[in-house]
């Protein structure tokens, strides 16, 4: 790339042909871009969905061929955020999954390599240039494990798309008179995980709300709170000032599933 971003860079080789490699890989990748692909924003994959992938595999596992021919009908693609701080650009087209997988190191994403899967039976087959899969800067290991590492990002991916199109939402109801604050903090918060993000846009987080639906009909004390509200002054020009909300009762509330909203 001629003018490739300072904050992405190509992983480092042991031959040097790897570098020519990664670079025509990456333009490509700015190619797809330029066509505005239906990517959205980059999803944040939280431990509570990841392990319902996991639980969900081996289902899946039997209707690989028709989940990959699916969503290549649909053109699936997105960036997936995973631990370990990596980066998964994925799309499905042409009866094949491609993947871009970067890693995050001292605020640069690194590019680490390009493969192109198809499904051959019910194996998933990676296809990546040779000279790339046996650099062992790049890859450790024996070359079939490798492969098999390869493999499995491959699988990561496609259960990711699974669950997040296919999971049956899970409806909680909460039974009335049900202890609803602890604390003063309200119901609905009391599972909250505090996420630090820090990639510098905006991001989806997808955890267990993504497939409950969660049903409350109690009354739910919340706390008084200070809060930022938009006033408006007299010549017309909108401001923000500091109130506080006095302490009040929140009658129950039902919160779809986030696949619902999505579907809606």
């Amino acid at each position: 790339m001629k003018q490739s971003p300072k904050k992405m860079v190509l992983s480092s080789v042991q031959n040097p042909i790897n570098s020519v490699i990664l670079n025509n890989a990456l333009s490509e990748l700015d190619n797809i871009r330029k066509k505005s692909p239906d990517w959205g924003l980059p999803e944040l994959l939280m431990p509570s969905f990841e392990e319902v992938m996991y639980k969900s595999h081996k289902s899946f596992e039997k209707i690989m061929p028709q989940l990959i021919e699916d969503f290549c009908d649909k053109e699936e693609c997105g960036i997936l955020l995973c631990k370990g701080n990596v980066t998964i650009v994925y799309g499905f087209g042409g009866h094949r999954l491609h993947i871009w997988y970067f890693t995050e190191e001292n605020g640069k994403s690194i590019f680490n390599f390009y493969t192109c899967n198809e499904c051959v039976g019910d194996q998933i087959k990676v296809g990546i240039i040779s000279s790339l899969i046996v650099d062992d800067v790049l890859f450790s290991g024996t070359l079939e494990d490798r492969h098999l590492a390869l493999g499995l990002v491959a699988n990561f991916v496609i259960s990711y798309v699974a669950v997040k199109r296919y999971v049956k939402v899970e409806t909680i109801i909460i039974p009335q008179g049900r202890f609803t604050a602890i604390e003063g903090t309200p119901l609905e918060y009391i599972e909250k995980k505090k996420i630090l993000n820090q990639t510098g846009q905006e991001v989806i987080v997808m955890d267990s709300k993504w497939f409950r639906k969660i049903i409350n009909d109690n009354d739910i004390y919340v706390r008084g709170f200070f809060r930022m509200q938009n006033k408006k002054n007299e010549f017309g020009e909108w401001y923000k000032e500091l109130i506080f909300v006095d302490s009040f009762v929140r009658h129950g509330y039902h919160r779809n599933a986030k696949i619902e909203d999505e579907q809606d």
